[in-house]
């Protein structure tokens, strides 16, 4: 007999920041007001979502990146909503965004003047090309995907021992011991990172295309909701790897 668990996890991408059109990356620029209606907007919409579902959710987990355009609106949102987010905030460096190198927070313009020709490049086809002094898509790619594994085999694991312990539905603890749902989650995050993370739903074990990074469109604050179905062998072993399906839902 096998163990069944199914998890609702929401990637929200940060609003419009402060500073223009710049490539950012690794800068760590504020929201601008803009963007902190533009996160609300989507909260908002994700929340109506989160009411659809078949099993509801009373509370949340919350991830985000380091970077303040993700931190700030994640913290503002636990302090407003703490019963929905009873956990500790939890911020994870794999949770960046891709590091441009030497063109983190120039101006796209001031990008394609004085670098013309590896900025086409880059864009054309960003698995074959790195910006100068920068990561390449597959150190990224191996980044977010490992962050990414082991978020979710840690969080299947504690709910597995949480409910075999209790006999009730396990959670996912922060450092403090305070606990969230564990059957849901969001994670504030990067443009760069959901690119990466559709492509492993969409194309599982392979590099993504170039079209993922210069043909989707995915604009400020957008999410998209991954469901994983996850099983493993009943055999009593505690460690034994989870087995997971991904199924991808956008937004209606």
């Amino acid at each position: 007999m096998a163990e069944h668990r199914q998890l609702n996890i929401y990637l929200l991408r940060h609003g419009e920041c402060e500073g223009g059109e710049i490539i950012r990356g690794r800068s760590d620029v504020a929201l601008s007001d803009e963007g902190k209606a533009q996160m609300w907007r989507s909260w908002r919409a994700i929340s109506s979502e989160l009411e659809q579902l078949p099993s509801a959710p009373q509370s949340l987990a919350l991830l985000s990146s380091p970077a303040q355009r993700c931190q700030a609106f994640a913290a503002e949102l636990k302090a407003d909503m703490p019963d929905y987010f009873p956990a500790p905030l939890q911020q994870h460096d794999w949770l960046w965004e891709l590091d441009f190198g030497d063109w983190d927070g120039m101006k796209v313009a001031s990008v394609y003047q004085q670098h013309s020709e590896a900025a086409k490049a880059f864009w054309r086809d960003p698995v074959a090309n790195t910006p100068p002094g920068g990561e390449s898509l597959s150190a990224f790619r191996s980044r977010v995907l490992d962050g990414w594994q082991t978020m979710v085999q840690r969080w299947l694991a504690r709910e597995a021992n949480s409910s075999e312990g209790s006999g009730s539905k396990g959670s996912v603890s922060g450092d403090s011991g305070s606990s969230a749902s564990a059957d849901a989650a969001l994670i504030l995050t990067h443009s760069g990172v959901i690119r990466l993370l559709l492509a492993e739903i969409l194309l599982p074990g392979q590099m993504p295309p170039a079209a993922v990074f210069n043909a989707l469109e995915l604009p400020y604050a957008a999410w998209v909701r991954i469901t994983l179905y996850a099983s493993r062998d009943a055999s009593g072993e505690s460690d034994q790897e989870w087995r997971c399906f991904s199924k991808l839902h956008w937004p209606q």
